[in-house]
């Protein structure tokens, strides 16, 4: 995981841009119902899936094994979710100012972080937002090494 103390925009995952990361990163391709591999997650533990039925979803396991399919946008500025990172505590945080989002529920846990976004009232009014226009949520389970859409 990138070391955040040292990241002057306190960015969830490394990029060169000014600009939240908006377009997709190399999707993986579904083949039907089956997402991806387990063994194709790398540290951040999700990754972008491109699927016929839905569009490319953030895919992913949290630290305690349990699959997720969620829709790839967040609600704050645009990135795409598929890009950041799996916390430890099992939320789907966003690569570009770090809002935390309920893989199960698709609701923000905790809204946009770092030297603007940061300020309490602008992230509670996200995080509000963000419980309203929830991520969309899919079922998913893993078999045959594979996660796959149920």
């Amino acid at each position: 995981m990138p070391n955040l103390r040292n990241e002057p925009h306190e960015r969830g995952v490394d990029t060169h841009s000014l600009f939240p990361p908006v377009t997709h990163d190399h999707p993986v391709t579904a083949q039907g119902r089956r997402l991806v591999d387990v063994d194709r997650l790398d540290e951040r533990r999700v990754i972008e899936v491109d699927t016929q039925e839905h569009g490319v979803l953030a895919v992913g396991m949290t630290p305690d094994g349990t699959p997720f399919a969620t829709s790839n946008l967040c609600r704050h500025q645009f990135a795409k979710l598929g890009r950041g990172r799996v916390t430890d505590d099992g939320c789907l945080q966003c690569p570009w100012h770090r809002a935390d989002y309920d893989v199960k529920s698709g609701a923000m846990k905790n809204g946009p972080k770092g030297r603007i976004f940061g300020f309490k009232p602008y992230s509670s009014m996200f995080k509000l937002f963000g419980n309203v226009a929830k991520l969309r949520t899919f079922d998913v389970e893993v078999r045959n090494g594979a996660i796959w859409l149920v």
